[in-house]
């Protein structure tokens, strides 16, 4: 039994042509189409349809409900990525309070790195949220990169130098960590002293520039010198997604970059820390889920927030491409329409004009999907209506 609408994992090998053809594969197979959806209200399935209708790769299907008309769905038009998370916190303490469980309410995106300033806004208003996946703090090249600075700070700091030490791989073992540990460099062999020096040169040259450089250029420095983000260019779809996160790492110390170099590395290597202690402090499950719209997939809520909704994030272009090729952008349509169908009563909209990507600035416009969406569907939450045209994004960097 399949969806070929809800078909969103290409990347793993599950592409549309397997069902396309199945017919072909199989031909005493019996199909029937299931299009009465129990769930989600009028409106919304009014809104999925206009959304996956588009698509040329999948068979004719139109979802109807028995259920009422239900509410509009509501669009927030946002400044920035921070805005954009502050306001999704603000609905959905409104909604707790007018009595819905938590366990009731999601936040969807489209990316990784999203869940950053949303887990932040959360944790400040003291919404109690579940993160379904490695919070932004916890994931592995997030921690590599701040193990790198702490490690260029402070020689004793064994526990960061040995995260660190082979990542990207350098050829240095566990046997060799230990013996450097333990006070026992000359023991090794000259090949792997040598190693072992580059490595120390390599904390030199960041503690100088953690000492004369921003800290955004500071983590800049780090990823580039340390052969970090090389490593993750050549990796798969779920590196570019590491990469996504650590260029949102930057984006967080250019929270800091007003401050001196030394002032600015030292409060946000102390906030970083404290951030990744709170991560621990969230374990009631009846709390908002914040997850990818991938990760949401089978699951079913009350409200739902659909964030970052731009043009080049959602439908999200790829780091190494110009464009969006056409099989690409039919596989983004049907993950926003996986992410409107997860919502039984709401869907809230959400986009930020201005987004921080790699610590620079860049004005957005609105997703083409919401402009894809027929209008009388969509009730403006925001003070005014901007740029609700489906046009290119227009990237700026300040």
């Amino acid at each position: 039994m399949g969806d070929i609408d809800q078909n969103i994992y290409s990347w793993r090998g599950a592409t549309i042509e397997n069902i396309l053809n199945f017919e072909k594969d199989y031909p005493d197979a019996t199909v029937i189409t299931l299009e009465q959806n129990y769930r989600s209200t009028k409106n919304i399935l009014t809104a999925a349809n206009d959304i996956i209708e588009k698509n040329t790769m999948r068979r004719k299907k139109t979802l109807y409900t028995d259920n009422d008309s239900g509410e509009k769905l509501s669009l927030l038009n946002n400044y920035t990525e921070n805005d954009e998370a502050r306001a999704i916190a603000d609905e959905t303490r409104i909604l707790i309070q007018k009595g819905t469980d938590p366990r009731n309410i999601a936040v969807l995106y489209r990316t990784n790195f999203q869940s950053r300033a949303l887990e932040e806004f959360f944790i400040k208003k003291n919404i109690p949220y579940q993160l379904v996946g490695t919070r932004f703090f916890e994931r592995k090249e997030i921690k590599d990169t701040l193990s790198y600075m702490r490690a260029a700070l402070n020689r004793e700091a064994w526990g960061d130098i040995m995260r660190c030490i082979n990542v990207p791989a350098r050829g240095i073992g566990k046997v060799t960590v230990a013996k450097v540990v333990n006070g026992k460099r000359d023991e090794l062999p000259p090949a792997m002293q040598v190693k072992i020096s580059s490595f120390w040169k390599l904390l030199d040259d960041i503690a100088a520039e953690i000492k004369e450089k921003k800290p955004s250029e500071a983590v800049k420095f780090v990823l580039h010198e340390t052969g970090l983000q090389n490593s993750l260019r050549e990796g798969t779809s779920e590196d570019e997604e590491r990469i996504l996160n650590v260029q949102e790492l930057v984006s967080v110390a250019a929270q800091y970059d007003h401050l001196s170099p030394e002032e600015g590395i030292e409060m946000f290597l102390t906030n970083a820390a404290l951030a990744s202690d709170q991560d621990d402090l969230e374990k009631d499950q009846n709390a908002v889920k914040l997850m990818t719209v991938h990760a949401s997939k089978g699951l079913e809520f009350d409200y739902v927030f659909i964030a970052g909704l731009e043009q080049n994030l959602f439908p999200l272009k790829h780091l190494d491409e110009a464009h969006i090729s056409q099989a690409e952008e039919e596989e983004e349509r049907r993950i926003f329409y996986v992410a409107l169908t997860r919502a039984r009563k709401k869907v809230y909209l959400s986009y930020a004009m201005v987004r921080t990507i790699y610590g620079s600035q860049r004005v957005n416009t609105a997703s083409e999907f919401i402009a894809d969406i027929q209008k009388h569907l969509i009730h403006d939450h925001s003070s005014g209506n901007s740029g609700l045209t489906g046009a290119k994004a227009i990237f700026i960097d300040f």
